[in-house]
């Protein structure tokens, strides 16, 4: 063999180790990421709504300053109770949901058979249950309702059953008996609405809901206030609610600050999760909190200050410890 070859062929051999040992290296370096870094799944609900949008940007927080954790959002089509049952199942660890749900899910209530692994990691922005009427019906009370036909959204959707078990109820309404309950998605109740198919809707919307916008653009509206008579059986038969205005020109035709009922939307998380984690996955949040509100800015009415409004079931230690750090207590 000529020295020339041997050469050549030494030169390949060397080269080969080369990209051995470069592709070990590489192979041995992730695998060892993937030993040292957690993964966990954040759950929210669909990709056009505002928990994904919020999810991805809260993940990114959290992997941006929690070593040792990655974060991933995912769209979720059965939104609060599939990120409940999912979390409950070890499959995610943080949710998005509705404190009715976590509250039911919690103690094993309701939809949920059995009590699951979860506990509250805090409440976020409001979502008002909006009642709307068509004016040319004349509506212009709870009580205006009877015998006629409102939406309430889809049957065994949270909002369908808080409309038909609660707020209609708390008022002396019973559905079809004193007045035609209508289960479709909100869309549909928007064009209905305005094409006159239906006589007013009950929905849990954020302020400015760019569905009650175009229908109060397109159609006459009253905005229908709750009673205070029905506040107390309201708030008994559903502890997270609580009273609020939908403000003056909030859409065409809200002349004055309506009172609804309101609700904060609920974080929740795994039972499971570490304190350390949880600490400093809520400092992340709560110290950044501009940048989630800069991506959606339903965001921006979350606060410190309002964390545990609504919340009825235990919060996480480690969100409790941020807190409380903060001169956050929970009252009661």
């Amino acid at each position: 063999m000529s020295r020339s070859i041997f050469r050549k062929r030494r030169s390949i051999t060397v080269g080969w180790a080369i990209v051995v040992s470069v592709a070990a290296f590489t192979f041995f370096s992730t695998l060892s990421f993937a030993e040292d870094t957690k993964e966990y799944t954040f759950g929210s609900g669909s990709a056009s709504g505002i928990w994904y949008p919020c999810a991805v940007a809260m993940a990114k927080l959290i992997n941006e300053n929690v070593p040792g954790y990655h974060v991933t959002a995912v769209t979720t089509p059965g939104a609060a109770r599939e990120n409940i049952l999912r979390t409950h199942r070890g499959e995610m660890e943080l949710g998005w949901a509705i404190p009715d749900f976590i509250n039911a899910a919690y103690n094993g209530q309701g939809l949920f058979k059995e009590k699951k692994d979860i506990l509250g990691w805090f409440q976020s922005y409001p979502a008002v249950i909006t009642i709307a009427a068509r004016k040319a019906t004349g509506i212009k009370t709870i009580a205006d309702l009877k015998g006629k036909k409102i939406a309430v959204s889809t049957p065994g959707s949270n909002n369908q059953l808080d409309s038909d078990n609660i707020i209609f109820p708390s008022h002396g309404l019973f559905p079809d008996k004193d007045y035609k309950s209508i289960k479709i998605r909100f869309p549909e109740a928007v064009q209905k609405m305005i094409d006159g198919h239906i006589d007013a809707v009950c929905f849990y919307m954020g302020i400015g809901s760019p569905g009650f916008v175009q229908m109060a653009e397109s159609v006459d509206l009253n905005f229908i206030p709750i009673e205070e008579s029905a506040k107390a059986k309201i708030q008994e038969m559903e502890p997270a609610f609580f009273f609020g205005y939908l403000p003056k020109g909030t859409y065409k035709g809200v002349n004055a600050p309506v009172e609804q009922v309101m609700m904060n939307y609920s974080l929740f998380c795994s039972a499971k999760l570490s304190e350390d984690f949880m600490y400093k996955a809520t400092k992340a949040v709560f110290e950044n909190l501009d940048y989630v509100s800069s991506v959606n800015s339903a965001f921006k009415d979350t606060s410190l200050q309002n964390v545990y409004k609504g919340m009825t079931i235990p919060v996480h230690p480690g969100a409790e410890k941020y807190f409380k750090e903060n001169g956050i207590y929970r009252t009661k």
